[in-house]
């Protein structure tokens, strides 16, 4: 990694002097970032590095930006934001002008509960602990600790409790209480501007299918391609969209996949243009996740903004933020989708906006605004 690799960026001129340091500038944790920038008033400056060899970042990010980016830690700030992708206990040893200063870690995720047990492949499922303890110095480092979702706050805190149960001795037992105690849940807001004045038009024909997730294992495609198979194979119509970043080496099934489907596929691969990107989220009928492990699922609330019915199991965070209709059951989305294709007009009515019009930075901007005004003590 070279000082090549990261990128400085300041925005507003009023309020206080916050620094946000992000070492996986990527998906949701790029939204966050430039969402905060645009939204929330303040004199922002964003130190950043790609969203790349995230076990790396993990593990290198403070010394590195302690060298990196010395002179910029030390201007002196108000406040200071990470995500948990920063050992922020370890950044603030290394950068003593950074130990006064409050911060407030973000977790999109988490390496105490991932790989999620019995939901991961074999070469992932010995947990990386030093990993996990980086989460944990991160938050009892933090002033204040913010979650993307009640169902992760939970699932972290009790990881931790176990986790810390099996350690042999000079246990911080009253850590799980003290993280709990300044914890916050914020989802990352929808960033709806780039699709105004878009709109869903009138449609017929087959269903119209979209799937906008990472390009991983742990977002399980084989189950998802398995289901359109199926579908494909009772000779159902159906078109699909399949969008998302991929990953370094994205599951052989995507390749598979497109092949198989062949003119069915209307879209293959991610796309740039967040407008255009906004108009594929407006094609679609329903989008479909098939996560092993989601703790909000940003993509999955954008396409719902957008109208489409969402389709998603019945587990992880989905019970929490979705009705139960719109929940399958696992092993069945192909019996979930099968009467959409058949009829694709139950897929098309109703207003499906109103289940993420609360997610929205519209909606969401003055939870963040206080959220900030906590932490740099000015509350």
């Amino acid at each position: 990694m070279t000082n090549t690799d990261l990128t400085l960026t300041r925005a507003g001129d009023s309020g206080p002097r916050l620094l946000f340091i992000e070492p996986y500038a990527n998906a949701s944790h790029r939204a966050l970032l430039e969402g905060l920038l645009r939204h929330v008033p303040a004199r922002w400056a964003a130190a950043t590095l790609p969203g790349r060899h995230f076990r790396w970042r993990l593990r290198g990010a403070a010394s590195f930006l302690a060298l990196a980016a010395a002179d910029l830690l030390q201007e002196g700030w108000d406040g200071l934001l990470c995500s948990s992708m920063l050992n922020l206990a370890e950044l603030r040893g290394l950068c003593p002008a950074l130990a006064g200063v409050p911060a407030l870690v973000y977790f999109h995720e988490n390496q105490l509960c991932y790989p999620a047990p019995g939901q991961a492949g074999a070469a992932q499922q010995e947990r990386d602990l030093f990993l996990a303890f980086s989460n944990l110095s991160s938050a009892q480092a933090a002033r204040v600790v913010v979650f993307n979702s009640a169902y992760q706050r939970d699932q972290f805190l009790a990881a931790a409790r176990d986790l810390l149960s099996r350690l042999p001795d000079a246990v911080p037992s009253a850590l799980v209480e003290a993280i709990a105690g300044k914890s916050l849940v914020l989802p990352v807001p929808l960033e709806t501007g780039p699709a105004a004045g878009l709109e869903r038009e009138p449609r017929s024909g087959p269903l119209r299918v979209l799937w906008n997730h990472r390009w991983s294992q742990d977002k399980d495609p084989e189950a998802f391609f398995a289901a359109l198979a199926a579908l494909a194979g009772e000779g159902l119509a159906f078109e699909v969209a399949v969008l998302g970043p991929r990953s370094g080496r994205p599951p052989r099934v995507f390749a598979q996949a497109q092949e198989e489907l062949g003119t069915r596929v209307r879209q293959w691969g991610a796309v740039a243009d967040r407008r255009e990107y906004w108009r594929w989220l407006l094609w679609a009928d329903v989008v479909v996740s098939t996560a092993r492990q989601e703790y909000f699922g940003l993509g999955g609330a954008e396409a719902v903004w957008a109208g489409c019915r969402p389709v998603l199991p019945d587990r992880l965070v989905y019970p929490s933020l979705y009705p139960a209709r719109y929940l399958y059951e696992p092993g069945g989305l192909a019996a979930a989708l099968r009467p959409l294709a058949a009829e694709p007009a139950l897929a098309r009515g109703g207003d499906m906006r109103v289940l993420a019009a609360g997610w929205t930075w519209e909606a969401q901007a003055a939870g963040w605004r206080e959220a900030l005004e906590v932490f740099c003590g000015k509350a």
